[in-house]
């Protein structure tokens, strides 16, 4: 009981510091998903269909941007928040594997503290 308290903990602890980083808006994570496939689109088979890439048309329109300028901004916010998960990830996963690792209880709660 208690490494799973411990790893608990950990993984409260990363979802906190995901916050930092992210919209807590119910919903919002798959608009963001939905647009990054969308600039996907325009910027590697240079889709233009309103059908297929309404977020990206919407949102060039709104900031006076062509779709490609949108879509490479809206790529390379994924792609810093891309860097910022893996980051979180891995210390995450990595003072879990301490905390199963410990022996004893001064090594879980050793291996608890994690510098985000």
């Amino acid at each position: 009981p208690l490494k799973l308290a411990a790893q608990t903990e950990v993984d409260q602890q990363a979802g906190e510091v995901r916050k930092q980083f992210i919209t807590t808006i119910p919903g919002q994570e798959m608009v963001y998903m939905e647009k990054r496939r969308e600039a996907e689109l325009v910027l590697v088979s240079e889709v233009t269909d309103p059908l297929l890439v309404p977020h990206i048309i919407a949102e060039a329109s709104l900031n006076d941007r062509t779709l490609t300028e949108q879509a490479e901004i809206i790529l390379g916010m994924a792609t810093r928040c891309s860097h910022v998960s893996q980051m979180i990830e891995t210390k995450r996963l990595t003072a879990k594997m301490a905390i199963e690792a410990a022996t004893n209880p001064a090594e879980i709660e050793l291996a608890k503290v994690v510098e985000w």
